[in-house]
């Protein structure tokens, strides 16, 4: 149930679940009380409009912080926005609570890229290419392994979550590089975009612990 309180009256009062939207819990105040719940207890209009001023305060304190976050890093401010607007957790996370969820995006689009490089090699013929491939997933193995280090680290020891996160940064870029290291063995690599998305992620991730200090 929801804590709070405001004239006297709780939630609870009104039979209303805690895990709904608080949105779905001001329709639910003002339009379905509790069976015998007395005329006197019902919300008035500037209670529920002091409510939903409390609310909007929050959401957009919440996205400001995102905003302020996010510009830090001058380089991928869009990337850094977006990807936190598109986690629910972010609305009531700090910045630590920031950092951890951009090493979860970074920590989820390791892992399909692995995937998708495990589907490559089940479809590849050419020996150069396999071979490269297969650097690829023991660089990515390493990677899933970092980012989970990164993430317990962020607030009790900030400099090891960098190191972690520049470990990433390596980890993707030696994939990429091993397509293009021996000019006679040269193959288009077919992750780029892949590689360079798992950079960005953690480079955000990794300005979001540096900013904590």
């Amino acid at each position: 149930m929801y804590s709070f309180t405001l004239h006297g009256l709780r939630p609870s009062m009104f039979c209303y679940p805690s895990r709904l939207s608080f949105q779905s819990f001001l329709e639910h105040l003002a339009t379905r009380p509790c069976k015998g719940m007395k005329t006197s207890l019902a919300v008035s209009g500037t209670s529920l409009l002091f409510l939903l001023i409390l609310f909007t305060l929050n959401y957009h304190s919440h996205a400001d912080l995102i905003g302020s976050t996010c510009k830090k890093n001058e380089e991928y401010i869009d990337l850094c926005i977006s990807t936190l607007r598109s986690d629910p957790r972010s609305a009531a996370a700090d910045v630590e609570g920031l950092a951890r969820i951009m090493f979860d995006a970074t920590l989820a689009k390791a892992t399909a890229t692995l995937n998708q490089i495990k589907d490559l090699l089940k479809k590849t013929s050419d020996p150069v290419l396999r071979e490269y491939l297969n650097v690829c997933v023991e660089q990515y193995d390493d990677a899933i392994e970092d980012i989970p280090v990164a993430i317990q680290n962020v607030g009790s020891n900030n400099f090891a979550s960098r190191i972690k996160a520049d470990d990433v940064v390596d980890e993707a870029r030696s994939c990429e590089e091993i397509f293009i290291d021996l000019p006679n063995r040269k193959r288009k690599s077919p992750i780029t975009a892949e590689n360079d998305m798992v950079k960005k992620l953690v480079m955000i991730a990794a300005g979001i612990v540096a900013s904590l200090g």
